[in-house]
């Protein structure tokens, strides 16, 4: 219904951008679309961040720690997002801060960021546990081989938790 060139949905007219095009020169369309996309790019990069730090820290965790870890951050996946939203309304509230674009930056980086480790640690369990130790052995430092080793063998889940977190954001 959007393409068709007629004002009416039951008269089609023709193939036509024409209302895209006058939607962009609403100025008030125009500022939500900017803030909408800098504040899923924002999301996305701190999300991907943080959540990779976490699923390596996670990764190296065993048994009873772990499991507990990973069970506060699925709290967020299979809460539905209005009691999240209501949650965090409620702490922003009881720390008086101000509704606005921190507000809504923080509350979208809460929400995505269990997506991101949850993209990541399956590719984390997917590492051969010796492959960082040679490198070690090797002489390499621990941040030389996490960024050497470990980042180039889960790009693809960071990848795939970036892109996550920017379409739950928008």
């Amino acid at each position: 219904f959007s393409f068709n060139e007629s004002k009416s949905r039951g008269n089609w007219t023709g193939f036509s951008l024409k209302w895209y095009i006058e939607l962009f020169h609403d100025h008030d369309i125009r500022m939500a679309f900017y803030y909408t996309i800098t504040i899923a790019i924002i999301t996305a990069i701190v999300s991907t961040i943080l959540g990779t730090i976490a699923a390596i820290g996670i990764n190296a965790m065993k048994g009873r720690q772990q499991a507990l870890i990973l069970n506060v951050n699925y709290l967020p996946v299979v809460n539905p997002d209005i009691v999240t939203g209501i949650s965090l309304m409620i702490l922003y509230i009881s720390f008086n801060m101000d509704f606005g674009f921190m507000t809504m930056l923080l509350s979208h980086i809460v929400f995505s960021t269990p997506y991101v480790i949850l993209s990541i640690l399956p590719k984390l369990k997917q590492l051969d546990v010796h492959m960082t130790e040679a490198a070690m052995d090797l002489g390499a430092t621990p941040m030389y081989a996490l960024r050497k080793v470990i980042l180039p063998e889960i790009k693809p889940g960071i990848i795939t938790g970036f892109l996550m977190a920017f379409t739950l954001s928008i």
